[in-house]
């Protein structure tokens, strides 16, 4: 099944790429989070045929809910006004996904760096959500 892992931010969402049968995954693209952000995770649902899209939640370091998980509950009540009836839509606990993607992007540029960041953390959320199948 092909999973789309979506890392919301106010500025920027970053998306990854998956697949539960194979369990690989790898960061897709960071998309302006815009007027029409959800239309494009639309298009994205169609073209690559995503059947679950895996939101990370943002935790509080005590694995509490915040304002920032308020947000991205608000998000998740857009996309599944949105999107087609048969994607599922889970959450993810993400906290320390961006440390993560950091980690992973030490050895590039920081210009370059601050344009991947969303997708890889979105690539770290999916990658834990597959380990744990």
């Amino acid at each position: 099944m092909k999973v789309l892992a979506v890392d919301y931010g106010k500025k920027r969402i970053g998306l990854a790429l998956g697949d539960t049968l194979l369990k690989i995954a790898s960061p897709l693209c960071v998309l302006k989070n815009n007027g029409g952000v959800i239309e494009k995770i639309n298009e994205l649902v169609n073209e690559y045929k995503v059947s679950l899209l895996i939101v990370g939640l943002p935790l509080t370091p005590r694995g509490l809910k915040g304002q920032r998980a308020e947000e991205v509950e608000e998000f998740i009540k857009t996309l599944r006004e949105k999107l087609p009836q048969d994607v599922e839509i889970l959450t993810w606990d993400e906290r320390y996904t961006t440390k993560e993607a950091d980690w992973l992007l030490k050895e590039l540029p920081q210009i370059k760096r601050k344009k991947i960041r969303d997708s890889v953390s979105a690539y770290v959320i999916l990658k834990e959500y597959l380990e744990s199948l």
